[in-house]
């Protein structure tokens, strides 16, 4: 493995865990204290919605109860 592919994977494991303590956030204290933590955390602000709005088709933002590996 190269070291850009494991510069990705390590980047992209914390990308994960920020957002994942943004949708904690949004749950236990709502959307703009989490859009506020992700963004000053380098996250995208589409990124950012995309995690915090509804499905598309109505249903609940997109969240998981699975850790990320």
């Amino acid at each position: 493995m190269d070291q850009h592919s494991r510069n990705d994977r390590r980047s992209n494991a914390v990308q994960a865990a920020v957002v994942e303590q943004g949708i904690r956030l949004d749950s236990e204290c709502g959307a703009a204290l989490a859009w506020a933590y992700m963004t000053q955390q380098g996250v995208l602000p589409d990124t950012i919605l995309r995690v915090l709005s509804p499905a598309a088709a109505g249903g609940a933002p997109r969240r998981t109860d699975r850790p990320i590996h």
